[in-house]
């Protein structure tokens, strides 16, 4: 086996390891937050690596605290529910087929109410160009009530921090 080949074998075998260690990774990481809320943060593991859209969210859940399998079939709906939030604000992002390259990424807080309306929709990091920030408002304004929120989520409003993120043309 010549050095080529070897160092061949060694980079696959080493994007296997690395592909297979973060396709097994949890995808949230879940924290408690002092006053009793809950703290989800959608951009470690494999979705990182991906490159999927960073959607933490933040809510003070004034429900008595919940335990064994309870809190975890409410944490794999929250997870859930985001996941497919953040995945119809992006499909709701314009897409032109000039061959224009828009790069970017705009960070934006907004809340969801019981019924899975967005309310409050505020530009928390422009991306630098203002045609993309006004866009990816559009797309989240558009989402609203488009994903249903799950019941389990109860009724409390989630704050919800989006990155939308733009890549075309690459």
């Amino acid at each position: 086996m010549t050095d080529g080949e070897r160092m061949a074998v060694a980079i696959t075998l080493s994007l296997v390891i690395h592909y297979v260690a973060f396709a097994t990774a949890p995808p949230t990481h879940v924290s408690e937050m002092g006053d009793g809320g809950m703290a989800v943060d959608l951009t470690t593991g494999a979705q990182a690596m991906v490159l999927a859209p960073s959607v933490t969210l933040e809510t003070a859940v004034s429900e008595p605290e919940e335990k064994g399998a309870s809190a975890d079939r409410r944490r794999r709906a929250l997870n859930a529910y985001l996941e497919r939030l953040s995945r119809a604000i992006h499909a709701r992002r314009m897409a032109r087929g000039d061959g224009t390259r828009f790069v970017g990424n705009a960070l934006f807080a907004f809340t969801i109410d019981a019924a899975g309306r967005i309310n409050g929709v505020r530009l928390v990091q422009t991306s630098g160009n203002g045609d993309l920030d006004a866009d990816a408002a559009r797309a989240i304004a558009a989402t609203s009530g488009a994903v249903p929120r799950p019941k389990l989520l109860g009724i409390a409003p989630l704050s919800v921090s989006l990155r939308v993120k733009y890549q075309f043309g690459l």
